[in-house]
């Protein structure tokens, strides 16, 4: 059975199996059941199970890292960069309808500028220590290798870390504007 370092990740990887299997007809996260085993859970979904250890959990939960700590076997830098996109346009589109009124649900636009820049610290984690860019090894799934041939200036050191701060900075200069939650 395949592994997840967290919970998160588990749901973001079967969503992602969802949407490659039902394109474009799935537009939210699949049904999940969540089983209690001994040493972690198991994640199902009709796309799949993983399987979550309680261990990384908690060491990714000690360490406020979402996805998990060291890299992803799930998910490859292609992955994380498309998913960093996705939750920008979604974070970028709340935004604009965001007006700070009294009863406005702000956590959309929070959430996904969270997971935009959590999901480029994920890419991130696939630069070796002084590389400039992601080499091949960090691609092995159909949409990693494709957002990959299709632009490999994505996987650079210095735009994957600019992609980073636009996100990090703008939920921060989000938080200034309105206040924190």
């Amino acid at each position: 059975m395949l592994t997840a370092r967290t919970l998160a990740e588990a749901e973001v990887y079967l969503s992602v199996l969802a949407t490659a299997v039902e394109a474009p007809r799935v537009t939210a996260t699949p049904e999940i059941t969540l089983t209690e085993g001994q040493d972690g859970w198991t994640v199902s979904s009709p796309y799949g199970e993983v399987q979550v250890l309680y261990r990384t959990e908690e060491a990714a939960r000690l360490s406020e890292a979402r996805f998990g700590l060291a890299n992803s076997l799930l998910l490859d830098a292609g992955d994380w960069v498309q998913l960093a996109s996705v939750w920008a346009r979604r974070a970028q589109d709340a935004d604009l309808e965001y007006t700070g009124q009294p009863g406005q649900d702000r956590a959309p636009v929070e959430l996904n500028w969270e997971f935009a820049r959590d999901a480029m610290l994920e890419a991130l984690k696939f630069l070796p220590d002084g590389a400039d860019e992601v080499p091949d090894e960090g691609f092995w799934t159909e949409l990693g290798l494709r957002t990959h041939e299709m632009d490999r200036e994505l996987f650079t050191r210095e735009r994957l870390t600019e992609d980073y701060e636009f996100y990090r900075d703008t939920l921060i200069d989000f938080r200034k504007l309105y206040g924190e939650a």
